[in-house]
């Protein structure tokens, strides 16, 4: 009877604590947790932070930085998707352009070199800052011709 009663007390204890605990964590911003990269200023300065650390690569990478390498990642990442998965083609239509064509990499490049192009580019064009960020990338690596007749 005893341990029974130990074994209810110390679950009604870890009970309390996570009844207590539960409500305390709603006042904990969730937006700060994760940055999320949606505007073309927000990947400039996250590229930009990566283009400056890849100059003096003291201690861990910054987070921005690590969040601009993961916006490059995805964004090719999706390109590739898209052109290569049956399932997307049905959805999103079968593309008979060469999806790598247009992309503007001659060359092996590293991830702060394409960061550094984003940072060029968006300083370029200014007027990409206040847009969505894919617009920027787009701008970026799909200026090879004749994509760029279709950029807007």
């Amino acid at each position: 009877m005893a341990k029974l009663s130990r074994a209810r007390i110390i679950l009604m204890g870890l009970g309390l604590a996570f009844a207590i605990a539960l409500p305390l964590t709603s006042f904990v911003p969730t937006s700060e947790a994760r940055p999320r990269i949606s505007t073309g200023r927000e990947l400039y300065a996250a590229c930009k932070a990566l283009a400056a650390w890849h100059l003096n690569p003291v201690g861990h990478t910054p987070i921005p930085a690590r969040n601009c390498r993961q916006y490059i990642v995805n964004y090719f990442t999706v390109i590739h998707y898209l052109h290569t998965d049956e399932a997307a083609k049905k959805v999103f239509g079968n593309s008979a352009k060469d999806p790598y064509a247009c992309l503007n990499l001659d060359g092996p490049r590293s991830y702060d070199q394409l960061a550094a192009r984003i940072v060029r580019t968006a300083e370029w064009h200014p007027e990409l800052m206040d847009t969505d960020a894919v617009k920027l990338m787009s701008r970026t690596f799909l200026d090879r011709p004749p994509c760029t007749d279709n950029m807007n």
